[in-house]
Parts: structure tokens; sequence; C-alpha cells
């Protein structure tokens, strides 16, 4: 029994070194953490496994151990289900975006084979290399939309293995949306102002 604690411990010790912590709340922003629910606050840590949701005209700002920033806009709520980065090669990183939308600009350098960073909706998925780009998901009209600001995301649908299917590649200044069941449009350019306004609104 003390030999699997200690295993349980040193476990938990080595996710406990992976985690987030919230630079900016605005509102009311709420973290689920052990199926405890608290309001979040400057300073609060976020774990993997943790659910943030931000209610209407609010927003928080959550920059994770590894430098990856994330942007939850108004009327959002993203699950961070996996967040494995072990400071070598070991980088996995799986984000569930439930509705509304969420702006991540990373840091850290994904193959998309071995290392994974995924942002998935209940119609798509979007995986980056190292980029900068928003997901969003209207759970009305169930579509999902991509919107890439630097590097190539691909946008699909979910494969195996955590792999996408059916990929399009969307670039700077591009976007892409998907319904459910379906694969998604071919990247198109977003208008100037258009992008510009995108920008400054996802930012917190």
């Amino acid at each position: 029994i003390s030999m699997s604690l200690s295993l349980m411990i040193s476990s938990s010790a080595f996710a406990a070194d992976v985690h987030g912590i919230f630079m900016v709340v605005k509102g009311d922003v709420k973290i689920t953490s052990g199926g405890k629910v608290e309001s979040a606050k400057v300073g609060k840590k976020v774990f993997p496994g943790d659910s943030i949701e931000a209610a209407a005209d609010s927003r928080a700002k959550v920059v994770m151990s590894d430098k990856n920033v994330l942007n939850v806009s108004p009327d959002s709520k993203i699950v961070i289900e996996k967040y494995e980065n072990d400071g070598k090669d070991k980088k996995n990183v799986e984000l569930n975006v439930l509705y509304g939308k969420v702006r991540a600009s990373v840091e850290q350098k994904y193959d998309g084979e071995k290392s994974k960073f995924n942002i998935k909706t209940p119609s798509a998925v979007a995986g980056v290399r190292g980029t900068d780009f928003i997901t969003g998901y209207n759970p009305n009209t169930k579509i999902s939309q991509v919107i890439t600001f630097s590097g190539v995301v691909a946008v699909g649908t979910p494969g195996p293995n955590g792999s996408i299917s059916n990929a399009v590649f969307v670039r700077p200044g591009q976007m892409t949306s998907a319904g459910a069941g379906q694969a998604p449009e071919a990247p198109k350019s977003v208008p100037t102002e258009e992008l510009k306004s995108m920008n400054t609104d996802s930012v917190t």
C-alpha cells in the first residue's frame, strides 16, 4: 500500500507542476476544480481537469506554466482536459470549448504527432504547431469557427489518438467554419477591419 501511495503522490506531484495562473479576471468568472466551483481571482492556479466559465461581459486571461496564454471570452466555457509538459519532449494539450470562444497564444512548438496542442468543440478540432488563434463554438447553430492571427492551424474532425481528419489549414488572416458532422469549409480571408476588431476584442 505504501508503495502505491508513494507512486500516487509522485505522479500527482508531477501533475501539479503543470498549471496556469489567472493573470486577468474581469466580471463574473468561475473555475470548477475537483467538483468544487469557486470565483476566479488574479493569482489563482488552474490545473489540468479544471473548467473556466466566463459570464456575459466577463473574461479571463490564464498564463500556463509553459508560457502558453489562454484568453477566455465573455459567455464562454472551456475545459482544460489534458495539459502535459515535462519540460522536454512530452507535450500534450487538449482543451475543450463547450461554448463561446477562447484565444490561444501558443509559444511552445508542437509537431502534431508526438506533441499535440488541440482545441476541440462539439463539431470540430483545431491543432497547432505554435501560433495565435481563436476557436469558437455556437451551441445554437452548432457551428465552430477558427480564426488565425499567426502561424498555421489544422482544422478538421476528431480522429483516433488525437489526430485530425479531413483537415484544412487556416493561415494568418483566414478563418474556417464547421458544422456538426461536417468537414470544415475551405479557409477564406477575413476582412482587415474585422480581423483587427477580433484581435482587439479577444485579448484581456
